[in-house]
């Protein structure tokens, strides 16, 4: 047989892995970027869920055909279609390639490094490949639907920062119910895209403000998502880069905001957050914040002074947090709309919860879980973790135990390591009760090993 009769005859999966590798230079990994990337742009949600481990089995041969949603977000991408049978085809690879470590704007920033310096001894520094290489679909693909191929100085319009500042809005939306392993890849690109844009230059300043203050949001939202997935070196350098852009777009309380979410990234890592939340009050005081920012930096605050110990300072944030809030009205930036009266609540129980109020704690806990939606299942799982906190600094060990059932059930599978976190550490309290029936069964049809806290 020859060489071009093997050719034709190869299996569609050998096919498919040569047009990755080869033809377009992609892992596995960015090749599921690409087609969710697609996925979203053509709002075919069922494409989104696509990870590396299907495209394996395409290739191997073991799914000789993928659904008809793959099937079309593939043919978008130019790989050879299965079921027939052809040489690979050649598509070249898209223009405009930049690999994620490529330099940053050139963006102020009125912190020091240190400020974000999570040191050399955090494990996460080293990146997965995945996310080595996860923003290069954004200047492949996006820059291309967005800006039309355009990629000189001026490319960036207002018309084309508000479309991204859109896409933003939407893909927010994922985090009520998804956790940061599932999101960071599509949240990092969109980051990089605007990183791309400013390189390339802005033609008008009116422009150039809103395309930096619109990375520092993306920026957020990539180091969000990254300290949910416990990834905690990106999540420091997309904070650093948000309050550098931020602060060289003149928005204080979005220069706060990133402050505050490094803060509240310090804490989980167990280190002092104090002066850095301190600096986002500051940022709070600004004229010219909205009241609906300025609740929520408050909000974050208080729960630094809550670990700090300091339950004066609490009290003050989360009054005048909720004096804020009062004056929100609905113009507020969509990064801090999300706080309203159930969620400052649910922080204000958080906050007496850490500060071992179970009376305070627990009526304004139980309250606001009521109202709040199962579909947010990390979050809802996340937070019920104090009530049942509170339940057991209250001496009612069976409802902390019914806390931790119905918050493990909530959870499912969402791929965030933050709820379960959480929850092991209150199944170290239960365990000190561990002969009542209930706490036994709880631990070990769960396996909450309470060893897995020091991890």
């Amino acid at each position: 047989m020859t060489g071009v009769q093997d050719a034709f005859d190869e299996p569609w999966g050998h096919r498919l892995r040569r047009w990755r590798s080869e033809t377009m230079n992609w892992s596995q990994e960015e090749l599921a970027a690409q087609v969710v990337r697609v996925a979203w742009e053509r709002k075919e949600e069922r494409g989104t869920s696509l990870d590396a481990r299907l495209i394996n089995r395409w290739e191997n041969g073991r799914v000789k055909r993928p659904q008809a949603v793959y099937r079309r977000l593939l043919e978008q991408l130019g790989a050879p279609p299965p079921g027939e049978s052809g040489p690979a085809i050649t598509t070249p690879r898209m223009p405009g390639t930049c690999p994620v470590d490529a330099p940053e704007p050139s963006l102020a920033s009125v912190t020091t490094a240190d400020d974000f310096d999570l040191g050399d001894g955090d494990p996460s520094v080293q990146r997965r490949d995945f996310l080595r290489t996860g923003s290069t679909l954004a200047i492949s693909g996006l820059l291309a639907a967005v800006v039309g191929g355009g990629t000189g100085a001026g490319s960036a319009t207002q018309e084309v920062v508000d479309e991204l500042r859109q896409r933003l809005v939407s893909l927010r939306k994922l985090d009520a119910t998804l956790g940061g392993g599932d999101t960071y890849r599509l949240y990092a690109a969109e980051a990089e895209l605007t990183g791309h844009l400013l390189r390339e230059g802005v033609g008008r300043e009116s422009v150039h403000r809103s395309l930096l203050a619109l990375h520092a949001e993306q920026s957020q939202q990539a180091g969000w998502a990254a300290f949910d997935a416990g990834w905690h070196g990106d999540a420091s350098d997309h904070y650093r880069r948000s309050h550098a852009a931020a602060a060289e777009a003149g928005d204080a309380g979005l220069a706060g905001n990133a402050l505050a979410f490094h803060a509240y990234q310090l804490i989980g890592l167990g280190r002092p957050a104090r002066t850095i939340s301190e600096k986002s009050v500051h940022a709070a005081d600004q004229p010219g914040v909205d009241p609906g920012v300025r609740a929520l930096l408050l909000s974050r605050a208080a729960w630094t002074f809550a670990l700090d110990g300091d339950a004066d300072a609490t009290a003050r944030c989360l009054g005048r947090a909720e004096d804020a809030l009062a004056l929100a009205d609905g113009r507020t930036p969509d990064y801090a709309a999300w706080i309203d009266e159930t969620e400052l609540a649910i922080m204000t129980g958080r906050c007496w919860s850490e500060l071992r109020r179970p009376l305070r704690a627990v009526p304004v806990l139980e309250s606001a879980l009521a109202h709040y939606s199962d579909s947010h299942s990390r979050d809802k799982a996340l937070y019920s973790s104090w009530l049942a906190e509170s339940y057991i600094d209250a001496g009612e060990i069976e409802q902390a135990a019914a806390a931790v059932e119905s918050s493990l059930t909530v959870m499912g599978n969402v791929s965030s390591v933050r709820p379960r976190g959480r929850l092991v550490k209150v199944a170290s309290r239960l365990a000190e009760h561990g002969d009542l029936p209930v706490v036994r069964d709880l631990l070990g049809r769960h396996a909450l090993n309470p060893l897995d806290v020091r991890r």
